[in-house]
């Protein structure tokens, strides 16, 4: 687990207003963080939160999140689940996730662990995705 991951799992214990302020914190640290290359990654799916079912539209995928152009009113922290199919894999995935960015146009999450031992093969999953699109 990384000091980003440790710090998030912190910020939940603590009051609303001190979690929300923490996680906006770490979402505006500048310079890109993530750990996986985020490939282009084109599909409408469902998002679900305890808010609330929601559509997105995902432009790009890596095996540790995605980001999704979406209106709705999702807050840094947020815990979403989604499924995701690709053309590359017989099985839609389903994921879970917390909202690590929020910009004007949608939505970063960041794959959570028990995601991430449904996904142990992403890295391939992904690649191949995009090898597929890109022959086309």
């Amino acid at each position: 687990m990384d000091a980003i991951e440790k710090i998030s799992e912190i910020a939940e214990e603590l009051p609303e207003l001190q979690r929300k302020q923490i996680l906006e914190l770490i979402a505006s640290w500048s310079g890109d963080g993530r750990q996986a290359t985020r490939e282009p990654y084109s599909e409408t799916l469902s998002i679900s939160s305890g808010s609330g079912s929601y559509l997105g539209h995902a432009i790009d995928v890596s095996s540790t999140g995605l980001f999704i152009e979406t209106t709705d009113d999702f807050e840094i922290g947020d815990k979403v689940k989604m499924m995701l199919t690709f053309i590359s894999a017989p099985n839609p995935l389903r994921l879970c996730g917390s909202v690590v960015r929020k910009t004007p146009n949608g939505i970063g999450v960041r794959f959570d662990e028990r995601s991430q031992s449904q996904v142990s093969e992403m890295d391939s999953i992904i690649a191949n995705h995009a090898l597929i699109l890109r022959s086309r």
